[in-house]
């Protein structure tokens, strides 16, 4: 178990994301990539066109950012880094997705907290968090973060169990385990239920449950979709990876997460040759 491999579990899987994020039409990904074994460039269409190999999508982007906060302050403190995230992404050079433009738009009117979107998306940035804090700490900076940018119920569910899971990883408990115990002490249905309906698409191939659970942003099919990549390749980073992509839609969200969550089990199965292409390994400090 290990908090090196949680770490870089989850900001590799957003660098390797890249090439083929948000393209949901699963044939169009085998034909520009084939099997998609390495980190690619973004197509010329792409949300993140002026992006290169190696490079990261805005979610990777804000979660260096956390980490950078955090290296810098050595503490998480809520409107220190509510600031700090509002001065960087006003001069952000990527994609800016809804929920970000909406949040800016919010703290220049005042508002406490952010947008109320519902992309699992802002859970998925929390990896710096556990990294650096114990678990009872980490638990509520990864809510304070997500609420941010996504002030949303499920959202925020949703940070709170990958938190909780995480640690549970990194205290010897095998993934499927861990997310089957926490699910039972935070006792919501709607978190057990998506547990349960995760688990019912272990046997079917992945591209094909992906598109079932849902492929998109939305918490609602993104949180199932991601709970069942853990189930199926806790022990295998690499083929994890490959087949979250491969299943299209927003790869990087449930990449960030499910990565965090295999890197911090089998860190020994991350590829080196993916790392070594990895832009932001040097940001990434141990």
């Amino acid at each position: 178990m290990s908090k090196k491999g949680l770490l870089l579990g989850s900001v590799l899987a957003d660098a390797f994301s890249l090439g083929g994020h948000w393209i949901y039409d699963t044939e169009k990904i085998k034909d520009e990539f084939g099997e998609y074994n390495d980190l690619n460039d973004p197509l010329p269409d792409s949300f993140h066109k002026n992006r290169k190999k190696g490079g990261h999508t805005h979610y990777g982007d804000q979660t260096l950012l956390l980490l950078e906060y955090l290296a810098e302050k050595n503490e998480f403190d809520e409107k220190g880094f509510k600031d700090f995230w509002e001065l960087h992404m006003k001069k952000y050079d990527g994609y800016m997705d809804h929920a970000t433009k909406e949040t800016l738009e919010m703290i220049e009117a005042g508002e406490e907290w952010g947008s109320h979107s519902t992309d699992l998306a802002g859970a998925s940035r929390i990896a710096p968090i556990i990294y650096c804090f114990s678990e009872e700490k980490g638990v509520e900076y990864s809510k304070i973060q997500t609420k941010l940018t996504h002030n949303n119920e499920q959202v925020i569910l949703a940070a709170e169990f990958f938190a909780r899971t995480a640690y549970s990883v990194l205290g010897g408990v095998k993934p499927d385990l861990a997310m089957e115990e926490i699910s039972g002490q935070m006792k919501n249905k709607w978190i057990s239920e998506k547990l349960k309906t995760a688990k019912s698409f272990i046997e079917t191939d992945t591209t094909e449950a992906v598109k079932k659970l849902g492929q998109s942003c939305s918490i609602e099919g993104a949180f199932p979709a991601t709970l069942l990549l853990i189930l199926k390749y806790a022990d295998n980073y690499e083929q994890g990876m490959i087949k979250n992509v491969m299943a299209g839609g927003d790869s990087a969200a449930r990449g960030l997460i499910a990565g965090m969550i295999i890197g911090a089990y089998s860190e020994n199965t991350i590829p080196k040759r993916w790392l070594k292409e990895m832009s932001s390994i040097e940001r990434v400090n141990f």
